[in-house]
């Protein structure tokens, strides 16, 4: 096969839209028919991509190239706000109604996790979460449930620098908020009580996407002495109920991107 010269970005351009147009995974030899390119600078290209984390292969067996997660994070990291808070808005208005706390979405954007999208309860006290807000990587439980999955180099620059305190049991050290990351590893959900601020607390669950993992939470927020009337265990269900509703609405978005399927149920 006589090889196509093109710039090598547009090459692995044309390697990066070739698999995502694929809807699913390719072999070495169907990405090199449809790029047009000799299997040896196909498998070198690939090679490149997979060690940038823009592709991946599935397992240690199969040699399928897929779109790879960082590529996918980055999709997500462009996802226009005004869409996103369209898609999620009825399924945080009815937690919290169902609730009676305010609810809100938060994402992962580069290392800081910031709220997108927040609804209040038709009836009774209201807190605000305002849109576009950086949430405290020490503090809040918004911040935790998405932080405790993310690996070391984005929680390294998540934690530089000093980590302010904001309230009586805010955590101010890099150990204590790795061992709270932990527990929320382990428990499922993170929480938040007079750590932003006296009286005021929070429950956050991560939401995981296929294929992208975690880089959404959903949290619940209002007067300590109202969030606990509920038992916990019953509220982290609801939350979770809902939080698997939004993980197919924002697995779509990736989905249903033009020019082609760009993520596997």
């Amino acid at each position: 096969m006589k090889e196509v010269k093109a710039p090598p970005l547009e090459r692995y351009m044309q390697l990066l839209e070739t698999i995502g147009a694929a809807g699913d995974s390719l072999n070495l030899s169907e990405v090199a028919e449809r790029t047009n390119l000799p299997v040896g600078t196909a498998h070198r290209l690939l090679q490149n991509l997979q060690r940038s984390g823009l592709v991946e292969m599935l397992g240690p067996t199969r040699k399928d190239y897929r779109l790879g997660e960082r590529l996918l994070r980055l999709l997500h990291a462009g996802s226009g706000d005004a869409w996103l808070q369209i898609a999620v808005q009825p399924a945080l208005d009815k937690l919290a109604n169902e609730l009676a706390e305010t609810c809100y979405l938060t994402q992962l954007v580069g290392h800081q996790v910031m709220s997108i999208a927040w609804a209040v309860p038709t009836k009774g006290l209201q807190g605000y979460v305002v849109p576009g807000h950086v949430m405290p990587p020490n503090a809040a439980a918004s911040a935790k449930a998405i932080l405790a999955f993310q690996p070391k180099s984005i929680v390294d620059k998540a934690l530089a620098g000093k980590l302010a305190k904001l309230a009586a049991k805010t955590l101010t050290t890099r150990a204590a908020v790795e061992r709270e990351y932990a527990s929320v590893r382990e428990a499922g959900h993170a929480t938040c009580f007079n750590e932003m601020e006296m009286g005021v607390g929070a429950l956050a669950v991560p939401i995981r996407i296929p294929d992208i993992g975690v880089i959404y939470s959903l949290g619940a927020s209002g007067l300590i002495d109202r969030l606990t009337r509920r038992p916990q265990d019953d509220v982290i269900r609801s939350m979770n109920r809902v939080g698997n509703q939004l993980s197919r609405v924002l697995r779509d978005r990736v989905q249903d991107t033009p020019g082609g399927r760009l993520s596997r149920r």
